[in-house]
């Protein structure tokens, strides 16, 4: 490393950084929006200013490539591949997201959303991220994967057993024993699963999800899907598709609980927009503030607390030179609360995303990520939200017992404990 570079200033150690990664960010981003963070192997970089993220998302994108740490379980899916590979990846994908193939999911979710509903009862008290970790299961092996719903528990616990490894290699550097040993666990029986998912779809072509889709491209294709790519394609939308929009829904009622006045607001347009019927696909545009409730909520609590990337080359980030080989860390949950961008940025105001003009910068938001490498599956998520969100608060009122939670950085931000909610039935 050359010494003439114009590092960053230094704010702290990754160990430091990892005892309360939360807390961590939000004290060192008063720092500056360019800082620092020492480790034993590479450094991280912590930028929080939305014009820089632009010029790394976008504008530079080709100077910086994925976190290496993702690969050991999203392996040759899209979140991990780079160049012709990307390219030829995403083009077989994007027909699958387009919106007339979302609005044909939409009536799925729509279906799977009034089960859902009929399944709460007046008072009934439930785990949140439980619920919706269900839910979202069952919208993506009946729309994605193109199976049936069977298969969640196993799927889930898998998913379980890879999120608490996740967040051990956060936070505590080395992975206990045990929690290794459970990861390649869920890591085997997810690989299984989906390969007998592909084996099916080989042997009984046709569907019209992403999995029938990949299995029809086949090897020979431009992005050459063998069932090994398959798999980890199938992997990489897993943890796209059901994990953040379950949190998504669970952080999205915690918040309503405490905010009457927005919860009227909500009901209100769900009893103009719906008139006592369940939402589907056709009401997904008429839902306006329902969509206003659900981006407020990504931006106090977005799953996607952070992206990660590693610099390929040595890259000038504002007035700091960033090494190549070290790791830049854009947070999210410092910029969609900070107040240069946002007035009253800890309030859950939803109303402020329904503002004609705003001279906050555009990447002060980015949920979704954004630049070239924006979630594929952004549109498939919105409607997913909004169509459970609106079929529950349509029947029900939400009591939230769990008033305080802290947040763990895993794959995404979690609670440290179940987020219990009471239903009651709207009269």
């Amino acid at each position: 490393m050359s010494s003439e570079m114009d590092l960053p200033p230094t704010v702290g150690t990754l160990a430091e950084y990892s005892e309360s990664p939360f807390e961590r960010r939000t004290e060192w981003a008063r720092e500056g929006d360019v800082v620092r963070i020492t480790g034993s192997e590479a450094d991280h970089h912590m930028v929080t200013h939305p014009d820089l993220i632009q010029e790394i998302l976008f504008t530079n994108n080709d100077a910086f490539v994925k976190f290496a740490g993702y690969t050991s379980v999203f392996g040759e899916g899209i979140l991990t591949v780079y160049d012709d590979q990307w390219q030829a990846q995403r083009r077989t994908l994007q027909p699958a997201f387009q919106l007339d193939r979302v609005m044909s999911y939409a009536e799925r979710m729509s279906d799977i959303t009034e089960e859902f509903v009929a399944r709460l009862d007046d008072g009934e008290q439930f785990d949140a991220r439980e619920l919706f970790t269900d839910y979202s299961m069952q919208v993506m092996l009946q729309t994605l994967f193109g199976a049936e719903g069977n298969q969640a528990d196993t799927i889930g616990e898998a998913a379980d057993r890879i999120t608490e490894w996740f967040l051990e290699t956060a936070t505590a550097g080395d992975v206990p024993p045990e929690v290794q040993s459970d990861y390649e666990h869920g890591m085997d029986e997810l690989t299984e699963l989906i390969e007998e998912m592909i084996e099916t779809r080989q042997a009984d072509a046709g569907g019209d999800g992403v999995l029938s889709m990949l299995v029809e491209a086949g090897p020979d294709s431009e992005a050459g899907y063998t069932e090994e790519r398959i798999r980890d394609e199938m992997i990489t939308l897993l943890f796209g598709a059901h994990e953040t929009s379950a949190l998504t829904l669970t952080y999205t009622l915690y918040l309503l609980a405490d905010a009457p006045d927005v919860g009227r607001r909500l009901r209100a347009e769900l009893d103009d927009v719906l008139d006592g019927s369940l939402p589907s696909a056709d009401d997904l545009s008429e839902l306006v503030y329902t969509e206003q409730v659900i981006d407020e909520a990504l931006r106090l609590y977005s799953p996607a607390h952070s992206l990660f990337r590693e610099t390929v080359t040595d890259v000038t980030v504002g007035d700091h030179t960033i090494p190549e080989g070290d790791v830049v860390l854009l947070p999210q949950w410092v910029v969609h609360r900070d107040e240069r961008w946002w007035d009253g940025p800890t309030e859950f105001r939803p109303e402020r995303f329904g503002e004609a003009e705003t001279d906050r910068p555009g990447f002060a938001f980015f949920p979704f990520g954004a630049g070239p490498r924006r979630c594929i599956g952004e549109s498939f998520a919105r409607a997913e939200l909004k169509l459970v969100l609106a079929g529950l608060a349509d029947n029900f009122e939400f009591e939230c017992l769990t008033q305080e939670f802290e947040m763990q950085a895993s794959l995404t931000a979690i609670p440290d404990r179940p987020i219990k909610v009471v239903a009651h039935a709207r009269e």
